[in-house]
């Protein structure tokens, strides 16, 4: 039984963590802020990058140089006050050249210096939906009430000492 409990007190301790670290990621994720230990997520809301990137999947993109970007890699950039993530066709002075995977013609204009946000490192499928639904106050309601149910349930059984001694 100790063995179980330790497990999936393990296994509950690794998932708030890493909700932790995305919420900071997400927090942080302004275009004009400096991201969380320079990283910003993104929860992708349009399939101009499907099949590679879907609706309701989240990124999490690196904030790197401008001039580090490559022709291939897949880029978040500011659009008209949208964030938009599409690959780099091209390197031109004018700016980068970009194009969403599933769009049969490249992006109106370029993406300057000014407008670029970071090349995209990390992709989590489906996992947008989450973030959503947890910016809901509903949502956020039901999270801290389960959490205080959880609090009272282990106040009201404590560990026992035979447990902790096995």
């Amino acid at each position: 039984m100790k063995i179980v409990k330790y497990i999936g007190n393990t296994i509950v301790l690794v998932a708030v963590l890493i909700f932790v670290v995305i919420a900071g990621i997400s927090f942080f994720s302004a275009p004009d802020s400096s991201g969380l230990f320079g990283y910003k997520g993104y929860t992708v809301v349009s399939g101009s990058m499907e099949p590679k990137i879907s609706v309701g999947d989240f990124i999490i993109v690196e904030i790197e140089p401008y001039d580090a970007i490559e022709t291939g890699n897949v880029v978040t950039f500011e659009y008209n006050t949208e964030i938009v993530t599409h690959r780099v066709m091209d390197k031109t002075e004018e700016g980068l050249v970009t194009k969403g995977d599933a769009n049969n013609i490249q992006d109106q204009g370029f993406v300057a210096e000014e407008s670029y946000i970071g090349i995209q490192k990390l992709l989590i499928p489906y996992f947008g939906y989450v973030i959503t639904f947890l910016q809901k106050p509903i949502a956020f309601a039901l999270v801290v009430a389960l959490m205080g149910v959880y609090l009272i349930y282990l106040y009201l059984h404590p560990t026992k000492e035979e447990e902790i001694k096995e």
